[in-house]
């Protein structure tokens, strides 16, 4: 009764072993067990690199890993068990540990007795109930009066006091306290945890994010390949251009060399053949015509010019 009385003014319970959603406490669990896991579970040069100077013993055999794993197997069996669809929450819903205690009323008679009487007896059956009790006890002397009774009484009224005085201060310092010990013990390294794998994920979704850039980047590179392989394409065609336009004059310039060759040698033979086939009293008579018409044609000049 006196401990009842004292967790109810003093307020909150301690939920630092026992407190919170079973859940949340088996999630974590899981997490730290993972966590030892991927310690323990490092290659056999890790602790060589991290520690040169370590003694060999303090290596952590192979078969430790194997039972951390076959461990973390029987977690996640029981979890799926115990949190799997096929359970029951409606009729057996899962049991949390309440940060403070139930209401009470008198001082440490839990409400919920109350709430029982009220709906058999109505609103006065627990207190009728309480003094008939105490009435038969003391009248069957049960609960005997005796000269400790006083004391009885004296210490209830001054805890009473006490407690209506101070109870709200003491009550704020030992939540303070509580706080301050859950926070180092238990939330300060699970809010860093947090904090760490909140960093990392940031750090990973950045990666993603530049990953996802580098299509960008493999697009721009393709473009710049099939331009590079257009431009030398292109050279290709512009070189076997002037391939073939060097072999299509050479042959022109053959064929032109050839006529003029061919020319060049008809116009010999025929000046050559008419040369020979004149004689020289044929050339001289032929001069002489000459002279003789150049003659006529000045003399003619020369008449028709005006005086």
């Amino acid at each position: 009764m006196l401990s009842r009385f004292a967790l109810t003014r003093t307020g909150r319970l301690s939920s630092f072993a026992f407190g919170g959603d079973v859940n949340g406490r088996v999630s974590i669990a899981l997490s730290a067990i993972r966590s030892v896991s991927s310690t323990s579970a490092l290659p056999s040069t890790a602790p060589a690199a991290a520690a040169p100077h370590a003694h060999p013993a303090a290596v952590k055999p192979e078969s430790d890993s194997n039972d951390i794993q076959r461990t973390l197997s029987q977690w996640d069996a029981a979890h799926k068990i115990y949190f799997g669809p096929e359970r029951d929450t409606v009729n057996y819903p899962l049991k949390q540990q309440p940060e403070t205690s139930p209401p009470v009323k008198l001082g440490f008679i839990p409400e919920t007795w109350f709430q029982a009487f009220y709906d058999k007896t109505g609103v006065t059956g627990p207190y009728v109930f309480g003094t008939g009790m105490i009435t038969y006890l003391l009248s069957k002397e049960i609960w005997i009066v005796e000269h400790g009774f006083t004391h009885f009484l004296a210490f209830w009224i001054a805890f009473y006091t006490v407690v209506r005085k101070w109870g709200p201060s003491i009550a704020k310092y030992l939540d303070t306290q509580n706080d301050a010990l859950q926070d180092r013990l238990w939330w300060k390294s699970v809010n860093n945890a947090k904090e760490e794998y909140k960093t990392h994920i940031e750090e990973l979704e950045k990666s993603i994010w530049r990953e996802d850039g580098q299509k960008y980047v493999f697009e721009a590179k393709k473009e710049n390949v099939d331009l590079q392989l257009e431009s030398v394409y292109r050279q290709r065609l512009a070189d076997v251009h002037q391939s073939v336009k060097k072999r299509l004059d050479y042959q022109v310039d053959v064929q032109n060399a050839t006529r003029r060759v061919h020319q060049h040698h008809m116009v010999n033979w025929i000046v050559d053949g008419v040369l020979a086939g004149i004689s020289p009293q044929q050339e001289k008579d032929s001069l002489a015509k000459c002279i003789l018409d150049l003659k006529t044609i000045a003399a003619k000049a020369q008449s028709t010019a005006p005086a």
